[in-house]
């Protein structure tokens, strides 16, 4: 099943009450898409027991909020939950299988075991095993690929290379140099963001009362040109008022 993504709303990465004491964990990356599905994007470079477990209750946790959600409505129309592993690490142990030679994604989810149908959409965890990615630059042809050779070398890359020319790695590489400003840069760049907003905002706004402005010269001219017509017609000035909205004094001077 592939889900195509239009839009996508940053959400809460806190989970409350997640541990038996009470205290909240923060996923590293939340998101909510536009029809409602919740993503959980998680980063792992060392190697950790029990890690599929970890996501398999992490993921479990955001579908829950949306159980109990469901739950106060009366109905159990629950949003599914996608839980995407950006994997540098041997975590998962033995992966010689010769059919899992060229495969570095993997998905799990909840289907029947010998007809391997999912009756419904709940939770979905992918991962991508970085460690396992063996792909040169000019061997990806696939955004895929593309994206796991970027997300793998980025930290070695000075400029991003011609073969990423798809608009969303000019946006990605820009938004890795600017996580790897010092305090300074990020204080300047956040001073030079307000700024260009506060430009934009006056802009549109001087924009939008031209606009305004002109839509209600217009209308005056209209009832103008009405009233014109209807004093011609030899209509009293009562009825022109009640139809134009004018005033007894323009009426008059028409």
């Amino acid at each position: 099943m592939e889900t195509k993504v239009k839009e996508l709303t940053y959400s809460t990465t806190e989970i409350p009450g997640f541990t038996l004491s009470g205290k909240s964990v923060r996923l590293d990356l939340r998101c909510i898409g536009e029809d409602g599905r919740n993503f959980i994007v998680e980063m792992q470079c060392y190697k950790q027991e029990y890690f599929f477990r970890r996501c398999v209750e992490y993921a479990a946790k955001v579908y829950d909020s949306g159980v109990r959600a469901g739950t106060e409505s009366g109905e159990y129309n629950i949003p599914p939950v996608y839980f995407i592993g950006l994997i540098n690490c041997s975590t998962f142990g033995d992966r010689s299988d010769p059919r899992r030679k060229d495969r570095f994604i993997s998905e799990y989810t909840f289907r029947e075991k010998q007809m391997m149908d999912t009756p419904d959409e709940t939770i979905f965890l992918i991962f991508a095993e970085l460690n396992r990615f063996r792909k040169q630059l000019d061997e990806c042809q696939s955004l895929t690929d593309k994206w796991c050779y970027a997300l793998k070398h980025i930290g070695e890359l000075a400029e991003r290379p011609d073969r990423l020319d798809q608009k969303v790695f000019e946006k990605f590489f820009r938004a890795c140099e600017i996580a790897r400003f010092d305090n300074e840069q990020k204080l300047q760049y956040v001073k030079d963001m307000i700024t260009e907003r506060d430009q934009i905002n006056i802009i549109n706004t001087a924009r939008k009362e031209g606009m305004e402005k002109g839509i209600e010269k217009g209308r005056s001219e209209e009832r103008t040109n009405i009233a014109k017509a209807m004093k011609s017609m030899g209509m009293d000035a009562e009825t022109i008022i009640k139809v134009t909205g004018l005033s007894e004094t323009e009426v008059a001077e028409l």
